[in-house]
């Protein structure tokens, strides 16, 4: 009777520790499977991290958009070289978006890089063009000045060309106005398309800004600025619902420009840099 006793007491013993081994395997598996999903969660987040850094500008970047067809519309602000030269500033609200308006006249646009000169009085408009990168401080994208290539890339698929006092808004990675503008000692840069052929094109980020553009509406190129900060998507749309036609980015945010009005009284927007970088560019309507 002691005998089986003992023998049954030693199964039960030995059972148990079969049963708390297979809990301890099965611990330490679910242990090594929650190791595992947070290492692979912590690698992507790593890479996207990466990704999202390559290439930051310091000034006013913002990720480029996808790709779109490539158009190109071409006109010019000539008039009579009889008439005044200055910029006129109107208002006009569409959706909630309250915009400004500036219309140039008889005058001519070019880029410069640098800050160009505020006394100059042939200025009559000036606002800033393209990005500026934060490793390298280059400027972003391909940009001519007066033929001269100096830097390449096309991390924004909108450019505007200058060749011959004509001006062409347009969108794509290729375009033959990139090599006229070299040839014809003209001027290039690229930024965000925002409207093609009256159709808004979407831009990947979502924040709020002041913005502004230069666009094309009823055959006369303007710029446009909106008032209150606004998403890329509803400035974009204010720009359609007002007529345009076709519109790449400027540089929006606090970037400071300014334009002289019919009295050649100089009107300022935007705020000055504490530091201003050696590459910072500027479009510029100047008398003809």
């Amino acid at each position: 009777m002691s005998s089986k006793n003992n023998k049954d007491n030693e199964v039960y013993i030995l059972g148990s520790d079969i049963e708390e081994n297979k809990k301890k395997s099965t611990t330490k598996l679910k242990w090594i499977i929650i190791f595992c999903i947070c290492l692979i969660v912590a690698i992507a987040g790593i890479i996207i991290l990466l990704s999202d850094k390559e290439q930051a500008p310091e000034y006013y970047f913002e990720p480029e958009i996808s790709e779109q067809q490539s158009v190109t519309i071409t006109t010019s602000n000539t008039e009579s070289s009889e008439n005044q030269s200055y910029t006129s500033a109107t208002t006009d609200t569409i959706n909630d978006v309250p915009l400004n308006i500036f219309v140039t006249h008889n005058a001519m646009m070019s880029l410069t890089v640098g800050m160009p000169d505020r006394s100059d009085s042939t200025i009559i408009f000036a606002a800033m063009a393209a990005d500026i990168r934060k490793d390298n401080q280059e400027i972003v994208g391909d940009f001519v000045l007066s033929g001269n290539q100096i830097t390449k890339g096309v991390a924004k698929k909108g450019f505007c060309a200058i060749i011959n006092n004509t001006i062409s808004i347009g969108v794509g990675e290729d375009t033959p106005l990139l090599q006229q503008a070299i040839e014809n000692k003209g001027f290039f840069f690229r930024q965000y398309p925002l409207v093609l052929n009256g159709e808004l094109i979407e831009n990947r980020p979502k924040n709020k800004s002041i913005r502004r553009a230069l666009a094309m509406r009823n055959e006369q190129i303007i710029m446009i600025e909106s008032q209150n900060t606004e998403s890329f998507h509803d400035f974009t749309q204010a720009l359609i619902d007002i007529g345009v036609s076709d519109a790449i980015y400027l540089v929006g945010g606090d970037a400071y420009g300014w334009y002289r009005d019919k009295e050649q009284t100089r009107n300022e927007f935007g705020k000055e840099l504490t530091e201003i970088p050696q590459n910072i560019s500027y479009i510029v309507w100047r008398t003809q």
